[in-house]
């Protein structure tokens, strides 16, 4: 990409786009209490198997699906119900859907008509993300590794917060996932929704249990 196309790209998944994102953990805030996040290393580990077999893996056919069929409003509304049947735990739901309704609302200064879709249906933000970026002219696998690169960064950044982790070794965390995004990425190509699952039982766990954790700084 290039030119306006690419600049709006980056104003999508920009840290500062208004979709609440810094508000929610992923389930991730509990996994830091019990000490299951501690350092790099384990949240690179965490991070590389929600990419290979849990939500971000889903997260990614369902981007892919709604890009796909973004000039198809049914089939848009039926993925994004799909998608919203297939959260694990409550506030996986709730975090899903409110990050979506608010990236429509966002993207309605470049795409007047997703005011009209958001208050058409229930969408969540792999939905979201997926019929934007093909309204807005981005390529299949780079609207794949925006949507990819965006869930790990907000991870990486509630964990900085969390554990703490200072920025440095933040961006050294996002480093090392590179080339895990990618394959990511390539993978998803491949992928329909017959594909969608999770084998990431302590990451859904986590996201249950945060749910009645005593202390919490973010909303799932």
């Amino acid at each position: 990409m290039e030119g306006t196309g690419f600049l709006q790209l980056l104003s999508w998944v920009s840290p500062a786009f208004p979709t609440g994102n810094y508000a929610y953990s992923h389930g991730l805030e509990w996994a830091v209490e019990q000490g299951s996040l501690h350092d790099m290393q384990s949240l690179c580990l965490w991070l590389t198997v929600l990419l290979e077999h849990g939500s971000l893996k889903n997260d990614l056919i369902f981007l892919k699906e709604a890009w796909g069929h973004a000039a198809d409003e049914t089939a848009l509304m039926e993925l994004a119900a799909h998608v919203l049947a297939c959260a694990s735990s409550r506030e996986r739901y709730e975090e899903t859907l409110w990050q979506g309704e608010a990236f429509l609302r966002a993207a309605t200064v470049w795409q007047p008509d997703c005011e009209r879709l958001r208050r058409m249906m229930a969408c969540p933000l792999p939905v979201a993300q997926g019929l934007v970026f093909s309204r807005g002219g981005v390529g299949r696998g780079e609207a794949l590794q925006a949507g990819a690169y965006g869930a790990v960064a907000a991870l990486v950044a509630a964990v900085v917060k969390l554990v703490p982790l200072g920025q440095t070794d933040g961006l050294r965390v996002l480093h090392h996932m590179e080339p895990v995004i990618q394959k990511a990425v390539l993978e998803t190509a491949d992928r329909t929704l017959e594909d969608v699952g999770s084998a990431c039982f302590a990451a859904d766990l986590a996201a249950i249990h945060h749910e009645t954790q005593r202390t919490r700084l973010f909303r799932t």
